[in-house]
């Protein structure tokens, strides 16, 4: 039996309602290797390289320059620059350190720029656009409830690749929205958890994107 105090992040919440099964073997048992595709690994080096550039003022690797701009103007731009913060909260919504054992929600921030009562939260995407309103409402929870002060957010995923970003706005009072709609998610995942249970769920992670042999879906997903 797991003992270890129910917490949860951002991916965790996402690849459970992908497939329940997949999260079990990639993230509980850990008895599967999620392999690392083209796409994964040009994310992993642009996360490394736009976070060099901004904590270090490392320039931008060769075939990286024509970002440059963005990065420049965030930097640039008023206020206080962080880069793949950890932030996390406690069950409360109370701050608490990334590593606490009361650490109930962790959240990593690829940048993040604050300005008195104003903050502003990128988070960088190379693969396709995808409208995630989860993420930017769960970005935006972390700011609110780590910093007091601000009352303000703008959150947006960044598609390097396509020239493309969504955003949203929000504002403190908007939280209780935020977690209302989130909250019955997260219990189911801290359900399945709870009695151990992590059905298959078949769909188009199952022909080319899930390594679990196992699965009756294996390979024949729509």
């Amino acid at each position: 039996m797991n003992t270890k105090p129910f917490s949860w992040s951002y991916s965790s919440l996402n690849n459970f309602e992908n497939c329940p099964k997949r999260f079990y073997h990639y993230s509980i048992a850990k008895d599967v290797v999620e392999p690392v595709g083209q796409q994964m690994g040009e994310g992993y080096q642009l996360h490394s390289a736009f976070d060099e550039r901004i904590k270090s003022d490392v320039p931008l690797p060769l075939g990286m320059g024509h970002h440059e701009g963005i990065i420049k103007s965030i930097i640039e731009a008023p206020g206080k620059t962080y880069s793949e913060r950890k932030l996390a909260i406690t069950s409360s919504f109370t701050p608490t350190s990334f590593f606490a054992d009361e650490a109930w929600y962790r959240g990593v921030l690829d940048c993040t720029k604050v300005n008195g009562a104003n903050a502003w939260v990128f988070d960088w995407k190379t693969g396709k656009p995808r409208p995630d309103p989860t993420q930017m409402q769960l970005a935006t929870a972390l700011v609110f409830h780590s910093a007091s002060y601000v009352q303000h957010v703008k959150t947006a995923l960044v598609y390097v690749n396509y020239n493309k970003v969504e955003a949203e706005e929000y504002n403190r009072v908007d939280l209780a929205h935020i977690w209302a709609e989130i909250m019955p998610r997260v219990k189911k995942l801290q359900k399945a958890r709870e009695e151990n249970n992590y059905p298959p769920k078949p769909g188009f992670l199952c022909r080319k994107y899930c390594a679990v042999m196992e699965c009756k879906y294996y390979g024949i997903g729509n």
